[in-house]
């Protein structure tokens, strides 16, 4: 991590508050049950053993890169830190946080991007017990109040987004419940359920319209179906927008036409 960019410029809405607020909000969408198989698929074919959250990683980094510019980004990953058998039991918050540096080419293919996130990921696991806190007094970053030390934007992944519990006379379902709050700038959460994929971005509400969150989920889904059809067309290529945007954007932006008089006015003699 030294020497690695403190913030991430992603083109917010509005310029960042000279002290992050922490209001919030999320968006909710939904990874169907088709492009998540072929996820899974994508990440089992890779030559060496590759998880699903290496893959997602890596399209996440993708995204922050097409819309920021920025060739290197770190981004954080909240980890359960149980790897020890003596602590899968126990009841307690273990948590941690590790920070994930990745260099990006648009001239690379998304399969090598992701054996290099793969290759990264293993490494920062390794250093796993390492406490965030100290990364950050190791490193002694320019610290603002405007924004999270390190990284701005998290991504994490659940393996259900909800469990089945069994009582005599009740009937359990779960709710989603929005909290208003946003911990970074921007947090992509992930859980599987019954096949498919439940998303969310977490957005502070300071720097992003609902509008814009809502685009960008629609990109992301659209990045992910075009990484499972082409994984080594050049991450700079991968498309972004759906059929609408691109009409949108390409079509009706571009009607610069207007009328203009048939005849031209008889010039004005020199006086």
């Amino acid at each position: 991590l030294q020497g690695a960019p403190t913030v991430l410029n992603l083109p917010f809405d509005r310029p960042r508050p000279a002290l992050q607020s922490y209001q919030g909000a999320t968006h909710h969408f939904v990874l169907d049950t088709a492009l998540t198989a072929s996820l899974r698929a994508l990440a089992a074919a890779q030559a060496t053993p590759t998880t699903l959250f290496m893959l997602l990683s890596a399209a996440f980094n993708v995204l922050l890169y097409r819309h920021s510019g920025q060739n290197d980004i770190c981004i954080g990953l909240p980890i359960a830190n149980r790897q020890q058998q003596a602590l899968e039991g126990l009841i307690g918050f273990f948590a941690n946080t590790l920070v994930l540096r990745t260099r990006l080419d648009g001239a690379a293919s998304f399969q090598n991007l992701l054996a290099q996130v793969r290759h990264d990921m293993l490494d920062a696991f390794a250093h796993q017990d390492l406490p965030f806190e100290k990364l950050v007094e190791a490193l002694k970053p320019e610290r603002h109040t405007s924004h999270a030390p390190l990284f701005q934007v998290m991504l994490s992944l659940q393996d259900s987004a909800s469990g089945t519990i069994d009582l005599p006379g009740l009937q359990l379902a779960p709710l989603q419940i929005d909290s208003s709050v946003a911990k970074f700038d921007l947090t992509l959460s992930l859980a599987e359920e019954q096949g498919h994929m439940l998303a969310g971005f977490e957005y502070n509400t300071d720097l992003f319209d609902s509008s814009t969150i809502e685009r960008w989920a629609g990109h992301f889904t659209n990045l992910l179906q075009a990484i499972v059809a082409q994984p080594q067309q050049a991450i700079g290529r991968l498309p972004l927008l759906g059929q609408a945007e691109l009409q949108q954007v390409t079509v009706e932006w571009n009607r610069t036409a207007y009328a203009t008089p048939d005849v031209t006015p008889d010039a004005t003699p020199d006086a």
